[in-house]
């Protein structure tokens, strides 16, 4: 029986590797094959009995009849075979082949809910590299895009994009050529490299912890700003010589990391020729999202978890990480699904990108630790912009030498960094963006998204990203190269 099934296994996937117009074809050459096999063994038997010493002609013509009935007989018999198996081929091929019921730009679309970033870059017709970087044991996968789509040189001039909480790469390029910040670089001559936080789905093997460990998942974006983004500027400058200019470019937590690397590791503020904050989260003690309410039950229910042994947060079977499924079932009522978003980060009805949005709430759920929903927690509780809290003076003694957490020393940012503010960003409200303003170098600028509505995740999927974000990064970006 197993053997049966083996063959059948190996049948099937011969015949689906062979398209629906090939079958006649393919069964065609194995008919003339087969035949041209049995004509020749016959030959060789009548050779066989005319140089025999067979007594008589008589014997002799009763033999020849005897292989000319035996050549026809089984020749019929193969034909009959091919012909049979060449209507189940038919019928097999008629099973998995279809005429597509939906616009094709809209089958596309779907296509790039379950494609890999890598993938639908390609699929937009842009080169993409992936790069693989060691760091503090975990392997980190960087995505590039290192030319324009018409082709042509590599830039020295390289922008590093870096992704908000609960996100990948893919933040980037979710509005498509002409709209999304990846490929519009790209296609203005940057050489654009998209990072990878530790523990997503891009970034998930440890050289030395599983994934279901709490050794894997004990880090927060402390650890990614000390250890992570350091290896992948150095790993560029490697890769492109130490005289290579880099713009870092972050959204959401990723300003976060970049203000706590630059504190930090201050030597990186020499790295980098400039920096470009959007929606930044240093001080959170203003924010207005209804997220704020959550801050203080965080860290008890993520002590249950992790006495529970669930160490990540939101992982892709969790019910973030199963929002964009339940919003594109036929029966989900899409408005509600909305509010979610607009409940969290702001009413903008005029920039929204249905689509978009389903293919970012599939995207959600690509991996984070308990420790960093905590330290973000921790930020909004306190007001200040400060080291992990342990919750215990010993501890925070043995780690820091102070019973709290020291702050995160900002006055060791030297960069010039433009800071990206929208009025209806609940999560990044006015006064916390005004604060880390007049905390940082008088060379620090603000920019103001000039459209009123404008919120949080709105830098990653507005209608006119190019009018409202776009221009102004490239004109940065001209001033700082």
């Amino acid at each position: 029986m197993s053997r049966r099934l083996t063959l059948c296994a190996i049948i099937l996937v011969v015949v689906s590797q062979i398209s629906a117009n090939s079958f006649e074809e393919f069964f065609s050459q194995q008919t003339s094959k087969m035949n041209n096999f049995i004509r020749d063994q016959f030959n060789l038997v009548e050779s066989a009995v005319n140089s025999s010493y067979v007594g008589t002609i008589e014997i002799q013509n009763k033999v020849s009849d005897y292989v000319e009935e035996q050549k026809k007989k089984i020749s019929n018999d193969v034909n009959s075979y091919v012909e049979k198996f060449q209507e189940t081929g038919r019928n097999f091929m008629e099973t998995y082949s279809f005429m597509p019921t939906e616009d094709p730009a809209s089958l596309l679309e779907k296509t790039d809910l379950v494609l890999s970033v890598p993938a639908i870059i390609r699929r937009n017709g842009y080169d993409c590299e992936s790069h693989t970087i060691l760091s503090d044991g975990f392997l980190l996968n960087v995505h590039r895009i290192p030319r324009s789509k018409v082709g042509g040189p590599v830039s020295r001039n390289t922008v590093l994009l870096h992704h908000g909480l609960f996100a990948s790469s893919a933040d980037w390029i979710l509005n498509g050529p002409q709209k999304a910040l990846a490929y519009a670089l790209a296609d203005a001559g940057y050489d654009v490299w998209m990072a990878n936080i530790r523990g997503n789905k891009y970034s998930r093997e440890h050289i030395r912890y599983k994934e279901n460990t709490k050794e894997y998942w004990n880090f927060s974006w402390h650890e990614v700003a000390v250890f992570d983004v350091p290896a992948v500027i150095d790993y560029i400058h490697k890769v492109k010589g130490v005289d290579t200019k880099i713009v870092y470019i972050g959204h959401s937590m990723g300003t976060t990391i970049l203000f706590t690397m630059l504190s930090v590791r201050p030597e990186y503020n020499n790295k980098l020729v400039g920096g470009i904050a959007m929606a930044p989260e240093v001080f959170l003690s203003n924010m207005v999202s209804p997220l704020k309410s959550m801050a203080g039950i965080t860290s008890g229910f993520a002590h249950a978890q992790i006495v529970a042994g669930v160490y990540e947060f939101v992982p892709k079977d969790s019910f973030l990480g199963r929002l964009h499924k339940m919003c594109e079932a036929e029966h989900a009522n899409t408005k509600i699904c909305n509010n979610i978003i607009f409940y969290l980060c702001g009413e903008d009805q005029e920039q929204f990108n249905q689509t978009v949005q389903h293919m970012f709430l599939s995207k959600l759920g690509t991996g984070t630790s308990w420790k960093t929903a905590v330290h973000m927690a921790q930020m909004i509780l306190s007001g200040r912009f400060q080291h992990f809290d342990y919750g215990y003076e010993e501890r925070n003694l043995r780690i820091y030498g102070t019973a709290t957490p020291p702050d995160y020393d900002l006055s060791k940012v030297t960069l010039n960094i433009t800071l990206f503010w929208a009025k209806n960003d609940l999560l990044s409200n006015e006064m916390d963006v005004r604060k880390l303003h007049e905390t940082l170098p008088m060379t620090t600028q603000m920019y103001l998204v000039p459209y009123p509505k404008f919120n949080h995740v709105d830098y990653l999927w507005a209608k006119e990203a190019p009018r409202l974000i776009n221009n102004k990064v490239f004109e940065i970006l001209m001033d700082t190269f």
